[in-house]
């Protein structure tokens, strides 16, 4: 009995080699660390590590997220079942990171096969299965799609692409069938996949471009549309995007505060980061791929730098020639217009950074279509066939081979580090973790020596000299003398102080405050109690730290309090500045009822317990009011006993 037919058979065999190479190009980055945004997303979340098998502690991890407003509950709820399923390891996310970005390369074969049959080439001949495979490899060993598979966090990426290729096969199986079964695949793609997408991460919401996209280049459907009502549609919905854009303008650039950018400099600078993830897509050099990219110039007008303006003209030349092309070549329209709807959300208005290679996880898929319908035209016999063949094996081979090599280097952290910084120097971020893996290594391991010592004040000085508002670098800097018994420069002191309260506060900068409290109260910045305090009070001096920032602040301030003055009464008065700075905080209110409870002023304590648990409050702060309910039921229940 034949389960495969010749032409399937012909398709499969390849598909199923490839799942072993992609297999091994990424099985030695499986083995490496949590890095990144891993650390605050997943390992240090601990809504995700107590599901217990019922729907509601499901429920409470899935909702626990805090990279978006919607908290990508899909993604979220799958890193639970990780932890519940396989434990705390990175291997086991990585892997389930690995098997997803598989099937995704499944459903990137069906759909090229779907789009190649509908724009008329041939899907039944035996070189059809070359375009196809070509395909497929090139997205699925290319390094620019690696982050989606080795950074687990980035999982939400690559999950909400599975929901987003799957619904947009079954759009276009639904739109081939035309039968009852079709209709219902259609309606599996937009009521169930494409939620699905928008609940894994917000980029799910590009679905329907995608639809119009093919509907528009792929399927022909608006060639019979009148002109007119082409123009009225498209004012239709540019009038709708616009009222969407004006009504949530706050919220589409409150973000904007805490970058180093202003919204009309990340606009002038994306289209330079547009060529410059296409160039990576066309030579996938090794040296241009990192983790960071925070060392892109941002464009601080037409032309500062003066390839602004080139970019800018460069786009719209290529896209009015896609435009013009969109009957004579489909796929060069289809491959600009794809890239481009797919960096809509990413790469515009939002308040995100500058650049990031998994931004072109579905954008690069278009791109991959076109070149290969370059290299195989649809024709049994087609002149130089061997050597198109052996060009694309030959671009194939290179895109695994970086990929291998990369995944070798983030088997080791301290590796990927050194090496991340050797081929960018000029990024902050990849200096401060080359800082940071030098201490680990060295000082924190038992094994400092003034080579290390060296090693990291290098990458640390670089850092603060290339972000010259973050931190960070200048914590690090302070952490590594006193980890060295190098007594503190005066300079560095005052530098630190300065930074803390008269630089904006970023994003990156939340982390850093956060780990203060371990650093002052274990003296591994060794200052003393003047010193601590002084820092402390500049932090709070600082104009731009809003309500969130100022109630970290006060609640390291009240840990140095209570651990390190002993004074329980101080600790009191810096916890309640932190409730009032930041009263949403659940942390901070259970910080002020341990207090209270330290201090023996037990009804305070039942009074602000009795008040946060009537407060709303997120599945995420769960631990915390679990918490504290083991520590007011038993005393409820010994003063109704008494």
């Amino acid at each position: 009995m034949h389960f495969l037919t010749r032409p399937q058979l012909r398709l499969t065999l390849p598909l199923l080699a490839l799942c072993l190479l992609v297999v091994t190009a990424y099985w030695a980055g499986l083995h490496g660390s949590f890095i990144f945004d891993d650390v605050a997303s997943i390992v240090n979340n601990a809504t995700l590590r107590h599901l217990d098998g019922s729907l509601q502690s499901l429920i409470a991890a899935a909702t626990s997220g805090t990279s978006s407003p919607l908290g990508r509950p899909l993604s979220m709820a799958s890193f639970a079942l990780n932890f519940s399923f396989f434990g705390d390891t990175p291997f086991p996310f990585k892997l389930v990171n690995l098997a997803i970005h598989i099937a995704n390369a499944m459903l990137v074969c069906v759909l090229a096969r779907q789009v190649w049959h509908r724009l008329g080439h041939d899907t039944t001949a035996t070189r059809s299965v070359v375009p196809t495979i070509t395909v497929v490899a090139a997205w699925a060993l290319h390094p620019i799609n690696f982050t989606p598979v080795l950074l687990v966090v980035q999982r939400m990426t690559s999950l909400s692409a599975f929901f987003t290729l799957a619904g947009l096969v079954l759009y276009l199986y639904g739109r081939q069938a035309k039968s009852k079964n079709g209709r219902l695949a259609i309606a599996l793609g937009l009521f169930v996949c494409w939620p699905a997408a928008v609940l894994s991460k917000e980029t799910g919401l590009l679905l329907p471009i995608y639809v119009f996209l093919c509907e528009w280049l792929v399927l022909g459907t608006f060639r019979s549309t009148s002109r007119k009502a082409k123009w009225l549609a498209i004012g239709v919905i540019a009038s709708i995007l616009a009222a969407l854009c004006w009504v949530n303008w706050e919220f589409l650039t409150a973000g904007y505060g805490v970058r180093e950018f202003t919204l009309a400099e990340r606009l002038m600078t994306e289209p330079r980061v547009l060529w410059l993830y296409v160039r990576q897509l066309l030579l996938p050099a090794p040296d241009a791929f990192a983790l960071f990219h925070d060392d892109i110039a941002v464009s601080r007008g037409l032309l500062t730098p003066i390839d602004t303006l080139f970019a800018m003209v460069g786009w719209i030349a290529v896209t009015a020639l896609a435009f013009r092309w969109r009957t004579r070549s489909p796929l060069f329209a289809f491959a600009v217009f794809w890239f481009l709807a797919s960096h809509l959300l990413e790469s515009t208005l939002l308040p995100l950074e500058i650049a990031y290679e998994h931004r072109n996880y579905i954008a690069s898929f278009g791109i991959f279509l076109w070149l290969a319908s370059l290299l195989f035209p649809d024709r049994e016999s087609v002149e130089w066939y061997v050597p198109r063949l052996v060009l694309a094996a030959s671009f194939v081979f290179f895109c695994g081979l970086v990929t291998s090599i990369r995944s070798l280097q983030w088997a080791d952290e301290f590796q990927r580090t050194q090496v991340e910084v050797s081929k960018h120097p000029g990024s902050a971020r990849a200096n401060y973790e080359a800082a940071v893996t030098v201490m680990h290594r060295t000082f924190e391991s038992g094994g400092g020596n003034p080579m290390a010592y060296q090693m990291a004040q290098v990458y640390y000085q670089r850092a603060a000299k290339l972000d010259r508002t973050s931190k960070a670098p200048l914590i690090g800097l302070v952490y590594l003398d006193c980890a060295a018994g190098v007594r503190n420069d005066p300079a560095l002191r005052s530098d630190l102080l300065r930074r803390f309260s008269s630089t904006p506060f970023t994003f990156g900068d939340r982390s850093i405050v956060q780990s203060l409290s371990g650093l002052l109260v274990e003296k591994r910045l060794c200052m003393d109690d003047h010193e601590a305090m002084e820092f402390i009070e500049a932090a709070l001096s600082n104009p731009s730290a809003d309500g969130s920032m100022r109630g970290m602040i006060y609640a390291v301030a009240m840990d140095y309090a209570a651990a390190k003055m002993r004074s329980i009464p101080l600790a009191l008065t810096y916890a309640q500045a932190a409730v009032a700075s930041d009263p949403g905080s659940v942390a901070l209110h259970a910080n002020l009822i341990h207090l209270l409870l330290q201090a023996n002023r037990l009804d305070d304590a039942r009074r602000e317990y009795k008040m946060l648990t009537g407060s709303p409050h997120s599945s995420r702060d769960e631990p915390v009011l679990g918490g504290l309910k083991t520590i007011f039921e038993p005393m409820g229940k010994s003063a109704h006993t008494n």
